[in-house]
């Protein structure tokens, strides 16, 4: 699998360039420098679905521009607010820009996090277990989990039809699993949705901000557990590798989290259950054989 290397120039370009993004890069940065008086500062990684701003040196705001298939919906991020705080920034919409006829960009201000991205970080970061049942708990009571449960199950018989043969018994392990996993005992949270190394903002061993929130939804507590995942490896030109002392990583997370959450070794069973149904969700729809290599088959 060859390795695709990020620039932001290609990244911005790719952005402008795709089909569904009918307002350019020039007309985007003059929408910010009339609203802020000042040119707009490029933020050192951009996302697939976004071009985002910081609305000059001095400015505490972010301008986030999202393509139409992409936005940010309100009752979600209110409930992320509520949940997590000061790591999910505020958002104000404030309108479109583009072709009235074509595909539109919504446009967002937001508050401007502290640091910088996981990713470009991670080199000199050890993994840390306590920060993350920050953002891998919480609830909603008014969710419809009939509804939830029935859209994973259209989910995961659609991944045993299309995935190749040997992904088979961990699809069944899952939908074995999934009505211990939608009834009352077991938490229904909010889940982040892209929960990865350019999302998530840290200083030293601290998270400082969880941002995107576009594909947030509510799900079984432990679907976000790919993200642990993540961070226990890296992806390189000859696929996923894992680091030297995953196993002590990973039960230093287990043994922390279970130390604060005082959850059962059922739960757990369940929670580990769901966590490799976040995986082969994040990752099995578009089928990458080497992300999936993280199941171990």
């Amino acid at each position: 699998m060859p390795l695709i290397t990020y620039t932001l120039d290609s990244a911005i370009e790719s952005f402008f360039s795709e089909e569904g993004t009918s307002a350019s890069r020039a007309e985007c940065d003059a929408f910010a420098r009339r609203r802020y008086g000042a040119a707009a500062l490029l933020v050192a990684v951009q996302g697939s679905s976004s071009y985002t701003v910081i609305a000059g040196s001095e400015s505490d705001k972010i301008i986030q521009f999202r393509k139409s298939g992409s936005p940010l919906t309100e009752s979600m991020l209110k409930l992320a607010k509520a949940v997590h705080g000061d790591l999910v920034p505020s958002c104000l919409h404030l309108g479109w820009i583009g072709d009235p006829n074509g595909s539109r960009l919504y446009i967002y201000e937001m508050n401007r996090l502290p640091r910088g991205n996981y990713i470009t970080a991670r080199s000199r970061l050890s993994l840390f277990a306590e920060p993350w049942q920050w953002f891998t708990t919480g609830g909603h009571e008014a969710s419809d989990i009939s509804t939830i449960k029935s859209d994973c199950e259209a989910r995961f018989k659609h991944l045993a039809a299309t995935l190749p043969d040997r992904f088979l018994p961990v699809i069944t392990e899952v939908q074995q699993a999934i009505p211990s996993l939608f009834i009352g005992s077991y938490a229904m949270v909010l889940f982040h949705g892209d929960l990865n190394e350019t999302n998530i903002l840290v200083d030293t061993h601290t998270i400082t901000g969880i941002i995107d929130w576009a594909e947030a939804s509510m799900q079984p507590f432990g679907f976000a557990l790919y993200a642990l995942e993540n961070c226990l490896g890296s992806m390189g030109p000859d696929g996923w590798k894992w680091f030297d002392d995953v196993d002590d990583l990973r039960n230093a997370f287990w043994k922390r989290f279970i130390e604060l959450t005082g959850l059962s070794e059922t739960q757990r069973q369940l929670a580990e259950l769901a966590g490799k149904a976040g995986i082969i969700l994040r990752y099995g729809i578009a089928y990458n054989a080497g992300f999936l290599g993280m199941l171990g088959v």
